[in-house]
């Protein structure tokens, strides 16, 4: 059982689809041809955005369910807008911002119905467990969970689309709609507080173990 830093994120990425898919002129020609009303051109970029889609949301929401229904309906969105798309635009960024802000809608939604439990750590650590096949790996990940959903919205999204959707802090500037320095402020803050809650978590599994 590994007690290092998990320092970067990198491993809860691993059977996510790996890093945003990068510009390429083929996708570039399927955006075209989806603004053209080619239905099977647009599946192909749900297929390739799809599973960054879904654990962005995931990470604003920890519920498997509700983060399906938000990638789906960021996807509607984008479907809609696709014809007025700007094609000399980032996708993923432009993409990613749907998402984030249709899952906070869900959140916001969530949050007001009192019947809703809000915590959801046990099937948040599970749904990105099940994607794990090494015992170790799957520990780490439950631990990085656990200790994300101590963390305020405000410093957990940042950290997360920057160390786990390997965006630049330009790129979350724009999504989040906040200045390049108040990005860097609340990373730096996420990433204090990270330190301290995952030390705290490994001296009190250390003390259990001992008892």
């Amino acid at each position: 059982m590994s007690k290092a830093f998990p320092l970067p994120f990198r491993l809860l990425a691993q059977g996510q689809g790996g890093a945003l898919p990068a510009r390429s002129g083929e996708e570039q020609a399927l955006l075209r041809r989806a603004q053209r009303g080619d239905d099977e051109a647009f599946g192909e970029i749900v297929k390739s955005h799809w599973k960054r889609a879904f654990w962005t949301a995931y990470d604003v929401l920890y519920d498997h369910d509700r983060a399906q229904d938000v990638a789906q309906e960021a996807f509607v969105k984008v479907h809609r807008a696709i014809q007025s798309y700007d094609l000399g635009r980032d996708f993923a960024s432009w993409l990613h911002r749907i998402v984030l802000n249709v899952a906070i809608d869900h959140k916001r939604r969530r949050d007001r119905d009192k019947s809703t439990p809000t915590d959801k750590i046990e099937a948040m650590v599970d749904a990105r467990k099940a994607v794990q096949e090494d015992k170790a790996k799957a520990e780490t990940i439950e631990r990085v969970e656990t200790v994300l959903a101590t963390l305020a919205e405000k410093y957990r999204i940042p950290l997360t689309m920057k160390d786990v959707d390997d965006l630049s802090v330009e790129e979350i500037a724009r999504v989040l709609d906040v200045s390049y320095s108040t990005v860097r402020w609340r990373l730096h803050k996420a990433r204090t507080l990270f330190r301290e809650r995952w030390r705290r978590l490994l001296r009190k599994e250390q003390h259990e173990s001992q008892q």
